[in-house]
């Protein structure tokens, strides 16, 4: 066999599981400081619904996370309906969806407050359609998971670095240098 072996040990879940737990946990601030700025602005029903979508999305990551550790467990044993079950399982939890529903509207609040450059919010909704379409294709696949996951993946991932940056620029022009 030629390429890179992935690691399928149960420790190396173990440590993949709290690394992706970490990146979770490091991801709640974020959606919990938006909502704030996008009440302020006027928009209290997108903060709610940023908020919700913020909160869902790791509650979902952490379920896929377990589903997966949980897989790697089995994967060996000679328990196929067990190991086809968690492979279905942690293959179409619905954090596509979740993740979807958070581009979309951190998209729209971005548009309709102008918290940072509006077409970030364009090409969030670029970015959520593509993760969207990801979704489908995997619920309407023979697989679970295709290759596909991982272009949305990719997308979301720059998307939200891009979007850090830019709230991170606007929060150091806004604030008052320190004497």
């Amino acid at each position: 066999m030629t390429g890179v072996q992935l690691d399928r040990s149960p420790g190396a879940a173990s440590r993949t599981a709290a690394i992706s737990g970490l990146a979770l946990l490091a991801f709640i601030p974020f959606p919990a400081a938006l909502v704030p700025l996008i009440w302020q602005a006027g928009q209290q029903t997108l903060a709610v619904a940023v908020g919700i979508s913020g909160g869902v999305f790791p509650a979902m990551g952490f379920v896929s996370s377990a589903a997966e550790t949980a897989l790697i467990g089995v994967a060996d044993s000679n328990q196929p309906a067990a190991v086809l079950a968690l492979d279905q399982l942690q293959g179409r939890t619905p954090i596509v969806w979740t993740t979807t529903a958070l581009v979309a509207v951190l998209s729209l609040a971005i548009r309709r407050t102008g918290l940072v450059w509006r077409w970030l919010g364009v090409a969030g909704f670029v970015a959520a359609a593509v993760v969207l379409l990801g979704s489908v294709f995997s619920v309407l696949g023979r697989t679970s998971e295709g290759k596909g996951s991982l272009i949305g993946v990719g997308v979301f991932i720059v998307w939200i670095l891009v979007l850090s940056a830019a709230l991170w620029r606007t929060a150091s022009g806004t604030t008052a240098p320190r004497p």
